[in-house]
């Protein structure tokens, strides 16, 4: 800039001009933040008053309590679905609208262009036009619960004083809420915690064809030696081949990320009133999810006559999107799920190209962005791909006229145990462990959910099946007098952890869909085992258990060996021992072994699996010998205990060799990130739960993210706790005795940063102190009114 200019600009005379001009840029500056701050603080939800609504029917009160947790009251049930539909619109709109657009492969059409890859795996089921076609097939009575609920949301989303913060973040509008979207909630449930059965049997499809029969026994285990099954003995584990197959244990050429262990599940179990300190049965229940912000679940209270005259009160989590409550007490009974974990997806081999089937042209809209054309080959199995495996179509029991329906709705006024187990097998939801207890002490486990009814029994289901093999399903789902259950064991407890619950004759027809190996089930089980007696607390101490069954085992495999190599003061194998000796046995957040060990376990999967992940995850998205075979830690455990020297992976002199110099690389990790001494677990598990518009927008994160604080707990403990995983509640049960029961979440109700409810509870989560699980005294209320009065 020319320096008469400048100084044109600084000179006395024009200071005046340069002050006001200042002045004005910090007017409009604040004029602007003004309106945004009145913008987002309208879009909080109404708590008291009166408003008439011209789609409600009678009368519905929606009170509140000190924790935001709304007491909705009402003399029939749709009546309460409408209220329920205007507190979820009110508090958790933007999250039910990532549900719906998640299960349509319409996500981009609000987040961008980042969301492509997420629209391009889910359009291809084409779930929108399966939920609108649901919808029409639906019974006269769920029919009316859905309209109202529809309606109590588009209530709710227009009485906002304006649209929800993340709209005004994003540029875009609401788009108004629609019946087929709740039953695209449910099909967002079954991608969640179904999904990843594709990359499973694709991966396992791939092992099987490059390795012998006898290498693929071992490789892809049924069973491991945590097995703790409800019905019948695990089989004897498999031989150890004499050699492994050709890309056992190869270097990779480049370093591959370790695929994520994040599995969608739970823990759940029962205690029936025979082994309660009361003498009531209880329930407890945490389902492992992703964590975010807001949280997934949004507790309620719902009271209302039923048709035989009682009153039905609900208390527990409801799902923003559906008009019920999934999981709690009804004071009858009190019910939770475990994900199962069973086969409902099959790779077909087809007899001619993919391409040669019908084509169906979608298009994928872009928010502020270019639309995308998506190419869809329909068969008559589903859709058609091809793959490097060959041409082959997805089979998956979500893709079957009738798998997604509202018939779960009965299960909140079931009144035993025994009613609620007979009505679950055909409920329209991913298939879950249901687990019931009742206040007359009994208790109960089946599955619920559609089953495919396999013609063909037996493990090659969870390999592509050569054409023709579509006849191994049969046109309807599994009949329901051939779904397991057990009622009142003679030990008065069940349990479940995502493992593999049954071994018993029979159970093929609902085989291995990626069940866990089993530590988690083997521990609640020892501690159940070990009280003649339980009561709440006891309950709780095991939710939050931290005995590292898995991890002690690699313990007690490592140490000998390390010992043996004498390592030498201060050298960082020698800090590496003295942790592990000192080790509590626990995924403590004060532990270092801990740290050590997992990195240690993390290494040895990359020295064998790295270079086999690089190839399967190339071939299709997100396959991996971990997805494969959930059971890895067994099949590697038992070659280094067998000293299987044919086994080492190549360029090791044996498996002690191995083991050794992948302790080196997993120290080095973690001494590229903080000394050894300083590598405690917690620091290295910290929570991490944010709203997704902190992922896009991170100078937000401090308004719109929980604290950053240590954590004990891992995978494969009961306290199942990553940072960004884990419980996503903690539920603790006696149906009739709901002033005992107890409820945690980890977050508020509100989905709202300005609100007091964003993330209250998150203490009570974080530290686990108990919350009641019924809403509590109000202290706001808001009465929804019909816009006329009826005469």
């Amino acid at each position: 800039m020319n320096k008469d200019l400048v100084r044109y600009f600084i000179s006395s005379s024009n200071k005046k001009i340069l002050r006001r001009f200042l002045a004005g840029l910090l007017i409009i500056l604040l004029i602007t933040m003004g309106t945004a701050l009145v913008l987002f603080c309208r879009s909080l939800p109404e708590i008291e008053g009166t408003l008439r609504l011209p789609a409600l029917k009678s009368p519905a009160t929606l009170a509140r309590d000190e924790r935001g947790v709304p007491m909705i009251t009402a003399d029939n049930r749709s009546t309460v679905s409408f209220a329920l539909g205007y507190a979820h619109a009110q508090d958790r709109f933007f999250q039910m609208d990532l549900l719906r657009r998640s299960a349509a492969g319409e996500l981009a059409a609000l987040l961008g262009a980042d969301a492509l890859a997420e629209d391009r795996r889910h359009r291809p089921w084409l779930l929108r036009e399966k939920a609108r076609e649901a919808v029409q097939h639906l019974p006269a009575a769920q029919r009316t619960l859905l309209q109202q609920y529809t309606a109590g949301v588009n209530a709710g989303l227009m009485h906002l004083g304006s649209r929800p913060f993340e709209y005004w973040l994003l540029r875009e509008k609401p788009q108004r809420w629609q019946e087929e979207d709740a039953l695209l909630t449910v099909y967002a449930l079954y991608l969640d915690l179904q999904e990843s059965q594709a990359e499973r049997e694709y991966a396992r499809g791939w092992i099987a064809s490059h390795s012998s029969v006898a290498q693929t026994a071992l490789l892809l285990p049924s069973s491991s030696r945590w097995d703790a099954p409800l019905l019948g003995p695990p089989p004897a584990p498999p031989a150890i081949p004499v050699s492994p197959p050709y890309w056992w244990g190869k270097r990779p050429l480049a370093p591959t990320s370790i695929p994520s262990e994040a599995m969608k599940g739970s823990n759940g179990w029962l205690v029936g009133g025979g082994r309660s300190v009361t003498g009531n049965a209880m329930l407890a229940n945490d389902m492992h999810l992703g964590l975010m912000l807001p949280t997934l679940w949004y507790q309620a209270t719902l009271s209302y006559p039923m048709d035989n005259g009682q009153c039905s009160r609900q208390s527990g989590i409801t799902l923003p999107g559906l008009p019920m409550m999934v999981s709690g007490s009804n004071e009858h009974i009190a019910w939770g799920f475990t994900n199962a974990y069973i086969d409902t997806f099959d790779w077909i081999t087809l007899p001619q190209r993919a391409v040669s089937y019908p084509l169906r042209r979608e298009v994928l809209t872009v928010s502020h962005g270019k639309p995308e054309e998506l190419d869809i080959h329909l068969s008559p199995w589903g859709p058609a791909f091809s793959t490097p495996q060959g041409e082959m179509a997805m089979r998956w029991v979500g893709n079957m006229p009738g798998a997604v329906n509202l018939d779960f709705l009965s299960l909140a006024e079931s009144q035993s145990v025994a009613e609620a187990v007979r009505a679950a097998p055909h409920f329209g939801l991913p298939v879950q462990n249901l687990l019931v207890a009742d206040n007359r002490g009994h208790i109960g486990w089946t599955l619920a959910g559609w089953l495919p009814d396999r013609t063909v029994a037996g493990e090659q289901n969870s390999f592509p099946l050569k054409a023709g093999g579509d006849r191994a399903w049969a046109a309807q789902p599994l009949p329901a007098s051939r779904y397991p259950q057990q009622i009142d064991p003679p030990d008065g407890i069940i349990w479940t952890a995502n493992n593999r619950q049954s071994f018993a004759p029979g159970n093929e027809t609902y085989n291995d869909g990626g069940a866990d190996m089993g530590p988690r089930a083997f521990e609640i089980k020892r501690q159940l085992m070990r009280y003649p007696r339980l009561s709440h607390s006891d309950m709780r101490n095991i939710q939050f258990d931290d005995h590292a069954v898995l991890i002690n085992a690699w313990r007690e495999l490592l140490l000998p060996m390390l010992q043996a190599s004498h390592p030498k003061a201060g050298t960082p194998r020698q800090q590496a021992l003295a942790a592990i000796v000192q080790w509590s046995g626990d995924a403590s957040a004060d532990s270092v072994g801990y740290t050590v060990l997992t990195a240690w376990r993390e290494a040895l999967y990359q020295g064998i699996f790295a270079n086999l992940d690089r190839q399967l995850g190339e071939q299709w998205h997100k396959a991996s010998y971990l997805r494969a075979n959930t059971r890895g830690d067994e099949s590697v455990m038992r070659l280094i205990e067998s000293d299987a020297k044919t086994w080492v992976p190549e360029g090791y002199q044996d498996w002690a060799d191995y083991a050794l110099r992948q302790l080196d690389n997993a120290l080095q990790t973690i001494d590229a990130r903080r000394s050894l001494n300083q590598a405690q677990w917690g620091e290295m598990n910290t929570v991490r739960i944010e709203h997704p518009i902190a992922r896009a927008l991170p100078f937000l994160r401090r308004w719109l993210a929980a604290p950053a604080l240590p954590q004990s707990g891992d995978h494969h403990v009961p306290h199942v706790s990553k940072p960004a995983f884990g419980a996503s509640e903690r539920l603790i049960a006696s149906p009739g005795d709901e002033a005992n029961s107890t409820l945690s979440l980890p977050g508020g109700q509100s989905g709202h940063p300005l609100s007091a409810w964003f993330l209250d509870g998150f203490d009570s989560w974080y530290y686990g102190t108990p919350r009641a699980l019924a809403a509590g005294e109000s202290h706001h209320t808001l009465q929804l009114l019909p816009e006329k009065e009826e005469k």
